[in-house]
């Protein structure tokens, strides 16, 4: 009989993952399947789990293999301050899915950061920041600039999905990943940021809309820029409705400044009469041409005085049930797309020239994408034809 494979790992890690799922050691090792002993063995770094061993663990602590291999615990951040909620919902004790999927997305910025190391190569630092009082014009035309979107590209793309390809691609060439995740529910999570460089995080909720996607990425992108310039959601501050946090605001009205800016998105409004007396109709019609939800067009409209408060609240009223925020299911887009939406064309293309330049393994390149290396092929094709659709 072949004798196991010992894991060579630092006991550093195994306790971080059991900590950070919140388990003691006899619980951990009931679940495992071991005795609490042989646990605290390896976690004193007295004997090391096999390979096998170190996978049942992972799936007890939601955690892929790799990441016991890492040189050290991935720096986490406080999910209660800075993940963006549905409006007027509570912030409450994060769901399992919630954890794990904040967890792979930590995971995956330490693995990017180990393999730019492993490939030779510089981790790219962003250094552009913003303050939360900043004027939103000028700061919403810094924020454009930055990423070389102008007003009249915005207008020609021709679906919200290549909208949101476009703002994503802008956003990751500043050294920011961008992840989407598909097991938490929209009523606990549209969007969150890990603002922490280098390689700060962007995550959206893969069930929302493209139009409600677009604007997340924006308003988490603002986050990361006001954590640049040094300002972070407190933890008093954290524990407030969204609507009622300072930064959480300010990100709201800078994202839609961005989005909208005033100039020509008054221009385009005042093109449209319809538009300012509420037409649902007129409404969609424009948030399609300017790649945003309805709701959002309105409460800029709002923010810029071009309708009145009376006229937004009944039309809020209307649209509470958020159909807006729901993405279209088709069946599904293929393996491929998917992992080119979940984890972002730099994410994979650094792991593709990992294992081209033999970096990295077949198991690696497996564990970091979350596929089998049989469908790795389809992915790279994909990943130099075009953008993902979802």
């Amino acid at each position: 009989m072949a004798k196991s494979i010992e894991s060579n790992i630092r006991p550093s890690l195994l306790i971080w993952a059991r900590e950070s799922i919140r388990l003691g050691v006899e619980d951990a090792a009931a679940k495992a399947g071991i005795e609490p002993a042989v646990l605290r063995a390896w976690e004193d770094g007295k004997e090391r789990p096999s390979i096998s061993q170190l996978r049942k663990l992972g799936e007890v602590y939601k955690r892929p293999l790799a990441v016991f291999f890492l040189p050290q615990p991935p720096q986490g951040f406080d999910p209660q301050k800075e993940f963006r909620r549905l409006p007027g919902l509570l912030p409450k004790r994060e769901s399992m899915q919630f954890q794990t999927v904040l967890r792979m997305a930590l995971y995956r910025r330490e693995v990017a950061r180990d393999l730019y190391e492993r490939l030779g190569e510089a981790v790219p630092v962003m250094t552009a920041r913003l303050h939360p009082e900043e004027g939103e014009e000028v700061a919403s035309q810094r924020v454009r600039e930055l990423l070389g979107i102008s007003w009249d590209e915005q207008l020609e793309w021709s679906t919200p999905h290549i909208a949101l390809h476009m703002w994503r691609t802008s956003i990751e060439a500043q050294g920011v990943l961008v992840f989407q995740a598909s097991k938490v529910e929209l009523t606990e999570m549209r969007g969150t940021s890990i603002p922490q460089g280098p390689l700060p995080v962007i995550l959206l909720n893969s069930k929302d809309a493209p139009h409600g996607k677009i604007f997340t990425l924006v308003h988490e992108f603002i986050h990361i820029l006001f954590a640049n310039a040094g300002f972070r959601t407190s933890t008093i501050e954290g524990t407030r409705q969204p609507e009622d946090q300072v930064l959480e605001r300010a990100s709201n009205r800078l994202a839609a400044a961005v989005l909208m800016p005033r100039s020509e998105f008054t221009a385009e409004v005042r093109s449209q009469p319809d538009v300012l007396r509420g037409s649902d109709e007129s409404l969609q019609h424009l948030a399609n041409r300017i790649k945003v939800s309805p709701e959002a067009l309105l409460r800029r409209m709002l923010s810029l005085r071009m309708i009145n408060a009376s006229l937004y609240k009944r039309k809020r009223a209307v649209w509470q049930d958020r159909t807006w925020f729901k993405a279209t299911s088709r069946g599904g887009p293929p393996i491929e797309i998917r992992v080119i939406a979940s984890v972002g064309r730099p994410f994979v293309s650094m792991v593709h020239e990992g294992y081209q330049r033999n970096a990295i393994s077949s198991s690696e390149v497996s564990d970091y994408l979350g596929i089998q290396l049989k469908y790795f092929d389809n992915v790279i094709r994909v990943l130099h034809h075009a953008p993902s659709t979802v």
